[in-house]
């Protein structure tokens, strides 16, 4: 059963939602308040439900504002009269960003792409966390990206922007070289360079301090990654147990 939770001014938009949660099986409405401090402070007494839906523009406090504050406790769907607010309701993660008025079948996507989401957070747990993609804002004009991994062949750092390089095509997004490599897994992806990450699984030879990599990319490793990078290589490397002249 998911516990859903209604936080809006507008006491209609309450009602429609609420009538959609009682006649969906597996749902179940665990409350609702048109206060968002209100309803924060019931969450840290009570618990926090499954998805809570929230309306964006309210007096108190806004929907994003709120969302900040439940930092991940609970998964958010954004409901709204607005689509201005759409590029910042998904950088808060948010699983949905729905207009009204909401029609019943709208709301079931909703809860499709929950259901979805949950059950890939499981699958994800069980292969030990990875994920297969990541999303960028893209060119810094409100356009969110989706790219999968082992699509991108290498990173180029550009001063506070980096350019990701991938099998189709080129995306410039506005963040440095320090935070996309955190945020990159480490085993897939290794700095070998202050201006370059690769994918680890695009290397197609070493030749010196030059590796070649898919799409005929070359990218000069860097003296203080070097031995890092070989030693990556020399762990993956298969050798002969023979002894020489045998």
């Amino acid at each position: 059963m998911i516990s859903c939770y209604i936080i809006d001014d507008e006491p209609h938009a309450i009602e429609v939602l609420a009538k959609y949660i009682q006649q969906t099986p597996g749902l179940q409405l665990t409350g609702t308040s048109t206060n968002p401090l209100e309803a924060l402070q019931i969450f840290r007494d009570n618990g926090y439900p499954d998805i809570s839906f929230i309306d964006v523009d309210m007096p108190q406090l806004s929907g994003l504002d709120l969302a900040e504050l439940l930092q991940d406790k609970t998964s958010i769907a954004f409901v709204t009269a607005y689509d201005k607010y759409a590029i910042r309701a998904f950088e808060q993660n948010a699983v949905d960003y729905m207009l009204k008025p909401i029609q019943y079948e709208r709301f079931l996507k909703c809860i499709n792409r929950l259901n979805s989401n949950k059950a890939r957070a499981g699958q994800e747990e069980k292969s030990g966390g990875r994920r297969d993609h990541f999303f960028i804002q893209y060119e810094m004009k409100g356009k969110i990206v989706k790219l999968d991994y082992d699509d991108v062949i290498f990173i180029e750092g550009m001063k506070n922007y980096v350019v990701i390089h991938t099998q189709t095509g080129q995306y410039i997004t506005y963040i440095t070289m320090k935070e996309m490599e955190e945020n990159l897994p480490p085993t897939q992806f290794m700095r070998i360079h202050k201006s370059y990450i690769i994918n680890l699984d695009k290397v197609v030879a070493l030749d010196g301090n030059m590796v070649h990599l898919k799409q005929k990319h070359e990218i000069i490793v860097g003296v203080s990654y070097k031995d890092t990078f070989l030693q990556n290589l020399k762990d993956k490397m298969i050798r002969t147990k023979r002894l020489p002249g045998s």
